[in-house]
């Protein structure tokens, strides 16, 4: 029986394409499902994204039966900014099935061809600012909120399907149990009395211009990075509104010059909400895991640094520190947590590894990225 690869046209096709990981790995217990809601609006016509980016599903069909799926994205925005000319390729989700994979990539790879673009790189769903990356290790390890979980086979299907790797993200993890020493805190003590800058926590009275303020860091600390993909304001806003959800204000962290109020740098960090989905197999918020999320949504016993930017010229005033200090402090006085993810970092990002490494966590995980020349 051959592969048939067909386009996604529609929103019958759109939620089987959204089905198919609920049927692969429904029965395993380190993946955790989607708000299905989530994925389908990422991938409708309606998504703020769409204003720059030009996007395109394909589902593999093995005798009438949905056995693979990929989509590819070419964004004009960020090839603008970074001038580059990449098709994104990601939301893989396949069977133990070497053709059907291949068959998934070769499709994928004509169609950013035949857009101009010149280099493929994935998994991302679609850039950066979604959901990237291929696990390659800890497997049995549960995924964090808005990080990627996969097989192990999946590493076969892309290491041996025509791509080479380009670049590896890492998870870090920090135990509760995991304090500083008496050495590290007075190193940390003196360096916020001599930086000339305070930190503070969020304000969700003014949820709106701390976004503002949290993007525009963003936007300044990491231009340079690889991958970094902008956004527009309307999907800075749509990203705050889901959000907004699960923020817990304590763990929103900024560092502002103390005598003038600039901003130098923030964190964000989320509770991990994935531990309430693992009870919502479905996906689905009826019939009742709406209550599952509503009640486990900001109590599990996890939380993930999302994003840390320090702004252009703050560089060499220790404010990463200052911000994981702050992390560590307001963590360890909620009783119901266990431990902290940092990720994902850029491998290449050796002052964030040694900060976050210098804080007592362990790199436990890692993502690839990888790239296929047109």
């Amino acid at each position: 029986m051959c592969i048939e690869i067909v386009p996604v046209d529609g929103a019958r096709d759109r939620r089987r394409f959204v089905d198919l990981p609920f049927r692969l790995f429904r029965s395993d217990p380190s993946w955790i499902p989607p708000l299905r809601l989530a994925v389908l609006d990422r991938i409708g016509p309606k998504h703020p994204a769409n204003e720059h980016q030009e996007t395109r599903l394909w589902m593999a069909l093995r005798d009438g039966r949905v056995v693979g799926r990929i989509g590819a994205c070419i964004d004009s925005m960020f090839d603008e900014f970074q001038n580059e000319s990449w098709s994104w390729v990601g939301f893989f989700e396949c069977e133990d099935d070497r053709d059907a994979a291949s068959a998934l990539f070769e499709t994928a790879w004509e169609w950013s061809a035949a857009k101009g673009a010149r280099e493929a790189v994935g998994p991302g769903s679609f850039t950066t600012n979604d959901e990237v990356g291929l696990l390659v290790d800890a497997f049995d390890s549960p995924p964090t909120i808005l990080t990627t979980w996969n097989p192990p086979y999946y590493v076969d299907l892309w290491s041996g399907g025509g791509w080479e790797q380009v670049r590896d993200l890492y998870g870090w993890r920090l135990d509760r149990a995991s304090g500083l020493s008496d050495r590290q805190k007075k190193v940390l003590e003196r360096i916020r009395e001599r930086s000339g800058l305070r930190v503070r926590e969020g304000n969700i009275k003014d949820f709106d211009k701390e976004v503002g303020r949290f993007f525009e860091i963003y936007r300044s600390g990491w231009a340079r990075n690889w991958g970094f993909a902008p956004m527009t304001e309307a999907e800075v806003a749509h990203l705050a509104k889901d959000l907004k959800r699960i923020i817990d204000t304590r763990l929103v962290i900024f560092v502002e010059e103390e005598s003038t109020g600039e901003v130098a740098g923030c964190g964000l960090v989320l509770p991990d909400a994935n531990h309430a989905m693992r009870k919502v197999r479905s996906g689905r918020l009826l019939p009742t895991g709406w209550w599952h999320l509503l009640r486990g949504a900001k109590n599990g016993p996890g939380i993930r640094i999302v994003a840390l930017g320090i702004r252009e010229g703050f560089q060499s005033r220790a404010v990463g520190p200052l911000i994981y200090n702050a992390i560590r402090e307001r963590g360890t006085s909620m009783p119901h947590l266990e431990f902290c993810e940092a990720s994902w970092v850029l491998d290449n990002n050796d002052a964030m590894n040694g900060a976050i490494e210098a804080m007592g966590a362990e790199r436990y995980k890692t993502w690839r990225m990888y790239r296929r020349t047109l």
